[in-house]
């Protein structure tokens, strides 16, 4: 029987082998809803943090998590200085983007993840996209963009600076963090 797939644990060996050894991993969570991953980072003493556009699933996080977590838009022209102010961090290694794309429209996804990338002090960007429609979408109660991490990096890292999974399937994430 082969072993048990541990996707938190392949997050926290990842956002380590980038990060300086120095200090523990930052890992920031966007679209982090009720900060599932980000308690079970923390849990494996990574630095993690998370946003989400909506305050009021914010507020169904663990309390203890709570002070992690801030309301923030990955459109934000102000994002990383408000995570940096927020939570009192100067890098941060690894930024998750957890399943939320699909609800940013391609073209601002592009421009957001566009000016990331270019900040000082962030290192790798890793999406995790759905590659099947939330099941809100399916009933039209809301809009979502679904396409598969191929071509969520055609259309928004075309240089393939960023790493990109599908949601559902194993991290399986390189050693270099390239």
């Amino acid at each position: 029987m082969g072993e048990r797939y541990d996707k938190i644990r392949e997050l926290a060996s990842f956002a380590e082998t980038v990060a300086d050894a120095d200090r523990a991993p930052v890992v920031v969570v966007a679209g982090c809803g009720t900060a599932t991953t980000v308690e079970a980072l923390r849990e494996r003493d990574v630095a993690a943090y998370g946003f989400d556009t909506s305050q009021s699933i914010l507020e169904t996080a663990a309390e203890p998590t709570r002070e992690f977590l801030v309301e923030a838009d990955l459109r934000d022209d102000d994002l990383v200085d408000t995570l940096r102010e927020t939570f009192d961090i100067d890098e941060i290694d690894v930024l998750v983007t957890e399943c939320m794309l699909s609800f940013v429209p391609v073209d601002e996804a592009e421009s957001a993840l566009a000016r990331i990338r270019e900040t000082n002090g962030v290192g790798v960007l890793l999406h995790q996209v759905r590659s099947d429609p939330p099941a809100a979408a399916q009933k039209g109660e809301i809009d979502a963009t679904i396409l598969s991490p191929s071509e969520w990096r055609a259309a928004c890292d075309p240089a393939g600076a960023d790493v990109w999974r599908d949601a559902m399937e194993r991290l399986d994430l390189p050693d270099d963090g390239t």
